[in-house]
């Protein structure tokens, strides 16, 4: 007996000579049904699926931490959080010897040495490594709609970040708790040490991809670069235009006559902190200069001739 005819005895075998099966639906099979949120309208391929989408919108939280007082939407996210407690981090980098809680956050720290950026602002095309709640995407897309949710309590200053804020308050606090190996001058904040500490290195890490120009703060390249874009900030109240936003900013005081710089020693106001620099090393002169003709007097009478009039006088009248 053949092999066909062998394996068509087996009771349930396929016969050799049938058509073969396709999987998948066939060109008159209808796609199964998709299922869609009556909320925002997105597809969904499964019920189960669905029903977890709609926790997004119902702010429904049915997974309570054991542990603590958190509560997640989903079972999974239950689960990495709860290594949060354990300590557990099952996800190695292969670049570094970090280790992760969950894939998501590997994937994102991975991007720190592929360099990858693949979310873009659609306004001015600046890419970020990741997008979610508190991004540095979704803070960014702030200084393009002018949003300041955090206001100083002390001053109605407002600010697009947290942390902003939080920096901001040393201010009133007087708070600078980073000091410069180097000098020693104080910082309230340790970027601006950092930044300072280029003034000693002379590193200008910072290259206009333009020019030759390099600069010691990234801030300053963005302005730069704004030269070679062509780039214009008008004054609303005179036709002077400015290639930087903080030259117009201190051109616009002249206008409304804000002097936000005031001098510690004698009260004297200033549109720009370049002036009240100068100003104050006016007032250091002139220290200078009276502690020094002070020391000089004080050498002139300690170094007097004793056969001066006032010391002979002094010397007689001890003899007398």
């Amino acid at each position: 007996m053949s092999i066909a005819g062998k394996l068509s005895a087996i009771p349930g075998a396929i016969p050799a000579d049938a058509p073969s099966k396709t999987f998948g639906p066939s060109e008159n099979e209808k796609p199964p049904s998709l299922h869609t949120c009556s909320v925002c309208g997105k597809d969904f391929p499964y019920a189960s699926k669905l029903q977890r989408h709609l926790r997004t919108h119902s702010g429904e939280r049915p997974f309570p931490c054991s542990m603590c007082e958190k509560r997640f939407p989903e079972k999974g996210l239950l689960m990495i959080h709860e290594r949060v407690h354990t300590g557990e981090k099952p996800f190695p980098c292969t670049f570094c010897e970090k280790r992760f809680a969950s894939q998501g956050e590997l994937r994102l720290h991975r991007r720190t040495h592929t360099g990858e950026r693949p979310y873009h602002c659609s306004i001015c095309l600046k890419s970020f490594s990741h997008c979610h709640k508190m991004s540095a995407l979704q803070i960014h897309m702030r200084i393009h709609s002018g949003e300041k949710p955090y206001r100083c309590t002390l001053c109605g200053k407002q600010f697009t970040q947290k942390g902003q804020l939080k920096g901001h308050y040393k201010v009133h606090t007087g708070e600078k708790p980073f000091s410069c190996p180097d000098c020693g001058k104080s910082f309230a904040h340790s970027g601006a040490m950092n930044r300072h500490r280029l003034t000693h290195t002379g590193e200008r890490p910072y290259h206009c991809s333009v020019c030759d120009r390099s600069f010691n703060q990234s801030g300053r390249l963005r302005e730069h670069e704004k030269i070679h874009l062509g780039e214009k900030f008008d004054c609303p109240e005179c036709e002077k235009s400015f290639t930087r936003a903080s030259s117009l900013k201190n051109h616009f005081r002249l206008h409304t006559g804000e002097r936000p710089y005031g001098c510690d020693i004698c009260g004297r106001g200033f549109s720009r902190s370049q002036s009240l620099r100068l100003h104050r090393r006016k007032h250091e002169q002139i220290q200078t200069e009276e502690e020094s003709a002070f020391n000089m007097r004080n050498d002139d009478f300690s170094h007097s001739d004793d056969n001066s009039p006032i010391n002979m006088c002094i010397t007689d009248k001890k003899d007398g």
